[in-house]
């Protein structure tokens, strides 16, 4: 009778993890489906990790703005999240246009959720910048791929496909060069 429960027990929390496993992976596989597309324009490190291997630091162009490039909508407060609306740019890069407090209502234009590392702290050669982090600034990437990707960062247009959800999650569904695709993230 108690091995009945142990095993019972057991059989419920494998069926529990999997299928909250089974859930993350199929709101990845969803965003990157049926997310809204954008490509921004980036910048890449390629840092070695003892326990995390090889991946790419994205230095995504709306990760780092000067002020008066963009709109400020309501109060924003360093280390909360913020989200960040787009615009198409004239390079085909999409740009920042407003950055909220609050998630937009009915937003017409894709929005990514972000954090606000630094307000007004860092100054460029173009005056004080807005330093945001998003979720998605590391692409992990094997060995050969991410020493690639560091070859050609400095004399050519990196871009980071991103699928865009409407709650203004974010996930990298790619990666363009000189606007041509060398990857696609494929979950399946």
């Amino acid at each position: 009778m108690k091995i009945k429960w142990i095993l019972g027990g057991a059989l419920l929390a494998v069926l529990l993890q999997s299928a909250a496993l089974g859930k993350i992976i199929w709101d990845r596989h969803s965003l990157l489906e049926n997310g809204r597309e954008v490509v921004l324009q980036s910048a890449m490190v390629d840092p070695r990790d003892l326990f995390r291997g090889h991946y790419v630091t994205l230095n995504l162009s709306v990760g780092a703005m000067a002020e008066g490039t963009f709109t400020i909508d309501g109060e924003l407060k360093t280390g909360e999240d913020i989200f960040v609306s787009l615009k198409p740019g004239e390079d085909g890069f999409w740009i920042a246009d407003t950055l909220h407090a609050a998630m937009p209502e009915n937003p017409s234009a894709p929005v990514l959720r972000g954090r606000l590392i630094s307000e007004r702290a860092v100054t460029g050669e173009n005056g004080p910048r807005y330093v945001i982090r998003f979720p998605f600034d590391r692409y992990f990437a094997d060995k050969t791929r991410a020493r690639d990707l560091e070859k050609v960062r400095n004399d050519r247009k990196l871009g980071v496909i991103i699928s865009v959800g409407e709650n203004g999650e974010g996930a990298v569904k790619g990666i363009s060069v000189d606007g041509d695709l060398v990857y696609v993230e494929r979950v399946f």
